[in-house]
């Protein structure tokens, strides 16, 4: 399908889009809304709700994993659901719209997160959280720690953006401290970083220039965990 096609007519949400927001807003938060009519977990693909602990842990660490940390996702290409897809057509489009061509992808790119306000982005040294956002009289604050590496407040940041999009375009469950409520809409908000900041096509253009963990780490500036699961979803490692 053309860009055009995907993206449907002007002014217009596309379907797919649409289906995005229905999915994060019918549902609970805490699993996926898809779960018992999802085709790619009864063909056997591996399913990130059956693993939110897991992918959990393993978001949670900036640094590279042992390979056994990364043995649950498998399957035909890595895939892990309908959401999923979803949520990586959202941030291919911001790619596209932001004109953005090689990585790193810039920080700047978050402001295409709700276009109609401004998103302001604020290093604090925080002590419990990687990053939070507030809305202040229609202009929106990310809070980042400034204690955390580069990669991992860059993957904060458009975790982040992820819920000011969906704030604006639907009616979403969290995460609240001290309970597991939300936990799946956080997987993905992590899930639109991982895509945002670490597009298929460059992914597999830079392994195969590379072939080295570490070295693509620094090459797209993201926290190593992020990194071992994209190449991991991709069928590369």
């Amino acid at each position: 399908m053309s860009v055009e096609g995907e993206e449907g007519m002007a002014g217009r949400i596309p379907s797919w889009e649409s289906a995005l927001w229905s999915c994060i807003g019918s549902g609970n938060g805490e699993h996926c809304p898809f779960y018992d009519c999802c085709r790619d977990r009864q063909r056997g693909a591996w399913c990130a709700d059956d693993n939110r602990e897991r992918l959990n842990r393993l978001f949670d660490n900036d640094s590279q994993p042992d390979a056994d940390d990364c043995a649950f996702i498998t399957g035909e290409n890595g895939q892990c659901g309908r959401a999923f897809k979803l949520v990586e057509k959202l941030a291919r489009r911001q790619i596209r719209k932001g004109k953005v061509t090689c990585p790193p992808v810039p920080a700047g790119l978050v402001s295409l997160a709700d276009e109609g306000h401004p998103v302001e982005v604020r290093l604090l040294p925080l002590k419990v959280y990687h990053g939070a956002i507030w809305n202040s009289k229609g202009e929106w604050i990310i809070q980042l720690n400034a204690n955390d590496i580069s990669g991992s407040r860059r993957f904060t940041l458009f975790h982040e953006a992820f819920h000011i999009q969906a704030h604006c375009k639907s009616m979403p469950v969290f995460r609240k401290k001290g309970t597991t409520r939300g936990v799946f809409n956080e997987l993905l908000a992590d899930y639109f970083a991982i895509c945002i900041l670490m597009p298929e096509k460059w992914v597999r253009e830079k392994w195969v220039e590379v072939k080295d963990v570490s070295r693509m780490v620094e090459i797209f500036d993201v926290p190593g965990s992020a990194m071992w699961f994209r190449l991991r979803c991709l069928g590369l490692i």
